[in-house]
């Protein structure tokens, strides 16, 4: 027993000098890294033209710096007041702590309280990597180094100056997670203050200071090395497909305002951003660009080359869409008076970026000031491209000034695509009204002073006893009685159709619209409103159409349609077809589309009545205003219509076709039609329809008529 005594207290006098032992190694380790992390870290911010007030590791693998300071390029620099952090050990992920950072650029300050980043890669090696001076490890490659679970920041402070107007952005809890090869999976902002200054239109140079705050921002996907990439390198070999460099995006709760007047938005969002490498890089373009003053001054080959610059910043954007939700203006009216403003309002705005080409949709617009208003339910535009007008500015700024005057203009015209419109509700007041009784007024002014002056102070003329003064003073003019006071009119929808354009012309047109509602007030004398009044007509309803494509391999110009319509009324449309349409009509000069007219040849022609009630609506007015009953009416129309008629026909039996359909659509109103044809394959040329100007019935003998009433 007494020697198992013995070798227990052998064994642990043996653990102790052993645990002394690891401690001793454990502390001169320590020791040793300090010394060495002391050494390199400062050696490291040295090698990067920087400077580090202070330095130190502690025994539990800790680094503190103070007062660091950064080079960036251009003179400007990163400042820390602080950095305490844990590089990664072992199984221990990287930490880091930032007090008062501040970074300067050319495009402004960048200043972050305090940040924190968890697990992060900061081993040694890496760090080295990230802040080594090797010239061939760019920005890009330097952000996919590094790697981390989380970075947060209470408060992230942004100040630009944009036109000599300083703006500050202050972004509050900010957050980014899970950073990786150069990406960020999410990172948000519960919130935003901004102020910034904004020119005030009064013709005097004064600026108002903008406030405003911005709710709950949310980002997802962001590829932050490529973005470092597109401003600092230029397309490479590799780079002919663009790359997404944001998910989905959402910003919410967007309001602004002046102290007057204050606009808004529930939310902005977007499914994401896909952009591509610029020839050059976009910090050197933006440089570039802000350098030039009046681009109108530049040579030739300097002028093409800014437009190429113009060319490369908006071919970077690939794919993008963008929301407005809930947007919100309330302002002052321009009226002056007190307590009337103009409330603007949108549901909803988008848009969708696919290259050069642009969607866009708007829906439910609405514009109010007092008792005046204006509404529109939809709005769209598809097919909408920019390309033809970007190339042609490229062709333009090439050439010499001779060259620019030759130049065929119609080339920068976009293709405009289709646009619509839905829903239009207006109730506005007729500024031109106002602006007649304005200078009926004035006028009035002028002829009573000058009436004053010419008559000498005493004459008996100047105090008439018969009243002839007061005629003399009657206005001259007066505003016109039957001008509305008011605007009133409702739309259901409108359509503009100018695609397939050929050197920027459109070759296929199509404009419509639809129910185009307005009132017509009582007083209304012009004609032939006045005559639908007379007819019981409180409203007109009106639609039109517009329909016409060429036919390139044909060299034809087809007319769908040429219409116009009223309900209760009627209506009438055109069609047909036109040979010897050649592209010089598209050809951008006036000189060779004027020669192309005398080329044109009418081929056929088609035109249709229809009536929708007014006719009866004439004959039931005129049998009142007569005291005749509407058979009786019907009757003498008819009979007269028919004797006139059959005289003519007599004269020219080639139009007993025409005079029979003309006389039972007359009889009983429905739909008359009346077609013509070229007898010849080549058609009617513009020669042949001068002479038949002095002589109608020469026509005849070119054409087939057929004439049907139903």
């Amino acid at each position: 027993m007494e020697q198992a005594e013995r070798g227990t207290g052998k064994g642990r006098r043996r653990a102790l000098w052993a645990a002394v032992a690891v401690v001793a190694i454990a502390a001169a380790g320590m020791t040793g890294y300090k010394i060495v992390v002391e050494k390199s870290v400062g050696k490291l911010i040295a090698d990067r033209g920087g400077k580090v007030g202070a330095v130190e590791a502690d025994f539990l693998g800790r680094i503190h710096l103070r007062e660091v300071t950064l080079p960036l390029k251009d003179g400007f620099d990163i400042s820390i007041a602080a950095v305490d952090g844990r590089p990664k050990i072992l199984f221990l992920d990287g930490s880091l702590e930032l007090s008062g950072l501040d970074v300067k650029t050319a495009l402004g300050e960048v200043a972050v309280p305090h940040a924190a980043i968890e697990g992060a890669n900061l081993d040694h090696s890496t760090l080295t990597e990230i802040f080594s001076g090797r010239n061939d490890l760019s920005l890009s490659k330097r952000i996919e180094l590094f790697a981390a679970k989380r970075f947060s920041a209470a408060e992230v402070t942004v100040t630009q100056a944009v036109a000599g107007t300083e703006q500050k952005l202050v972004y509050k809890n900010v957050a980014s997670e899970d950073i990786a090869n150069g990406h960020i999976a999410r990172s948000s902002a519960s919130g935003a203050t901004i102020e910034f200054g904004v020119d005030v239109p009064d013709g005097n140079g004064g600026k108002k200071r903008l406030a405003g705050s911005i709710g709950t921002m949310t980002a997802q996907d962001i590829d932050a090395a490529y973005l470092a990439r597109l401003y600092t390198e230029k397309a490479g070999p590799d780079d002919k497909e663009a790359k997404p460099v944001y998910g989905p995006i959402s910003v919410k709760d967007i309001a602004f305002a002046d102290g007057e007047a204050s606009f808004g938005y529930d939310e902005m969002r977007s499914n994401g951003i896909s952009m591509r490498m610029p020839a050059e890089p976009l910090l050197e373009i933006l440089e570039e660009l802000q350098s030039v003053s009046t681009p109108g001054a530049l040579p030739p080959a300097e002028l093409q080359a800014y437009f190429k610059r113009i060319l490369s910043i908006v071919d970077m954007t690939a794919k993008a869409d963008f929301e407005v939700l809930g947007m919100k203006i309330d302002a002052p009216a321009k009226s002056g008076k007190d307590g009337e403003r103009i409330k603007l309002a949108i549901d909803r705005l988008a848009l969708q970026v696919d290259g050069r080409k642009l969607d866009g949709a708007l829906h439910g617009l609405s514009i109010g000031e007092g008792a005046n208003y204006f509404k529109l339910a939809d709005a769209s535009i598809s097919g909408f491209s920019w390309d033809s007008t970007l190339e042609g500015l490229r062709k333009f700024a090439a050439l010499d000034e001779q060259q620019q005057e030759l130049f065929p203009f119609t080339t920068l015209l976009p293709e405009f695509g289709t646009i619509r419109l839905a829903g239009l509700d207006a109730d506005l007041p007729n500024s031109n009204r106002d602006a007649d009784a304005t200078d009926v007024e004035g006028s009035d002014d002028e002829q009573s002073a000058a009436g004053e002056a010419d008559v000498p102070a005493g004459d008996a003329s100047s105090n008439p006893s018969d009243g002839s003064a007061d005629a003399a003073n009657e206005p001259t003019a007066e505003p016109s009685a039957s001008a509305p006071e008011r605007i009133r009119f409702a739309l259901k929808d409108y359509e503009v159709a100018l695609t397939k354009p050929r050197n920027g012309i459109p070759t296929d047109v199509r404009v419509r619209y639809q129910d185009l509602t307005f009132p017509i007030p009582e007083n209304m004398q012009d004609e032939p409103f006045a005559q639908l009044r007379q007819l019981g007509f409180n409203e007109v309803v009106l639609s039109s159409s517009l329909e016409a494509a060429w036919d390139e391999s044909n060299q034809n110009l087809v007319i769908n349609d040429i219409s116009m319509s009223g309900r209760d009324i009627g209506s009438i449309s055109v069609s047909g077809l036109m040979g010897g349409f050649s592209d010089a009509f598209f050809s951008g000069d006036p000189a060779k589309a004027q020669v192309a007219l005398f080329g044109l040849t009418a081929r056929e022609a088609r035109l249709k009545i229809e009536d929708h009630g007014i006719i009866a609506k004439g004959i039931k007015a005129y049998a009142e205003q007569n005291g005749m009953t509407e058979n009786e009416v019907r009757g003498m129309l008819t009979m007269t219509a028919t004797a006139l008629l059959q005289q003519f026909a007599a004269d020219e039996p080639r139009l007993q076709n025409v005079v029979d359909a003309v006389s039972r659509f007359i009889a009983k109103p429905g739909t008359f039609t009346l077609t013509a044809k070229s007898k010849a394959s080549t058609g009617v040329g513009a020669f042949e329809f001068v002479a038949a100007s002095q002589n109608p019935v020469l026509l005849l003998d070119r054409v087939d008529l057929e004439a049907t009433a139903e």
